[in-house]
């Protein structure tokens, strides 16, 4: 059996890849856990100075497998999915993220912890919480409106529309826009100068960017989280599911 998340080094650069290809890449508490295992082993390893998260030339991933969701989680501010967000959110090392295909929920909202995005021609972004009956996650509520502008943020987060590449770049979410056989090699390249840069300047200039955030991005997540609690047991999100495995 395949695993889910590909963990390959390069060097300095550890590339994690979803690899579901047969379920959008649609992730799992399972490779929740896998992915936070292996952000926590690379945080201290400084054999690691650079990770890039990857999915599939046709997609991404497709966010949340909703029936492993519906069945796994029982207690949510304890499961994987919230340990992952954690781990991410105050992760010491430059993350970089390569984007193809469609990037639906947590697919979107990871891009706004990354340092550099790069995304294909035909990458599909979307944020589609509402529409679900839940809300927002991964500190999107507070990072977005502040990187692209409230009204922007309302549009996407509120209708849960997608919205193209070309748009993420002009509304200033993502670095590059490039043919989806090149993005990669972009992603790649960003990852290796980054890798011969002094790691100790690296991770330090790094940390004074986000210091000023850190605690209310922190603070964010776990207010995002209670009410997302409150809304997967709400009958609004059991319609909406019902509705959607009926498609």
């Amino acid at each position: 059996m395949t695993d889910p998340i590909l963990a390959s080094r390069d060097g300095a650069v550890l590339t994690l890849r979803f690899n579901r290809p047969d379920k959008k890449n649609a992730i799992t508490q399972a490779m929740y856990s896998t992915l936070a295992d292996e952000l926590e082993a690379a945080a201290t390893d400084d054999k690691v100075r650079v990770v890039v998260f990857a999915g599939q030339a046709d997609c991404f991933t497709a966010g949340n497998d909703l029936k492993d969701f519906m069945t796994g989680v029982k207690d949510f501010a304890n499961a994987p999915v919230l340990r992952f967000l954690r781990t991410a959110a105050v992760f010491p090392k430059p993350m970089l993220a390569s984007v193809n295909g469609h990037a639906v929920g947590i697919g979107t909202t990871l891009l706004l912890h990354c340092d550099l995005v790069c995304l294909g021609t035909e990458a599909k972004l979307q944020l589609p919480f509402v529409s679900l009956g839940l809300v927002p996650e991964f500190a999107s509520s507070l990072i977005l409106p502040r990187l692209v502008g409230y009204p922007k943020a309302a549009e996407w987060l509120l209708t849960g529309q997608p919205f193209g590449a070309e748009e993420a770049l002009q509304a200033g979410m993502v670095n590059r826009v490039t043919a989806p056989e090149d993005v990669d090699t972009v992603v790649t390249e960003w990852a290796q100068s980054m890798a011969e840069q002094p790691p100790q300047a690296l991770q330090a200039a790094r940390r004074l960017m986000r210091a000023p955030t850190q605690a209310e991005t922190l603070q964010a997540i776990e207010n995002e989280a209670e009410v997302f609690a409150e809304r997967l047991q709400s009958r609004e999100f059991q319609q909406r599911v019902a509705a959607f495995f009926k498609r």
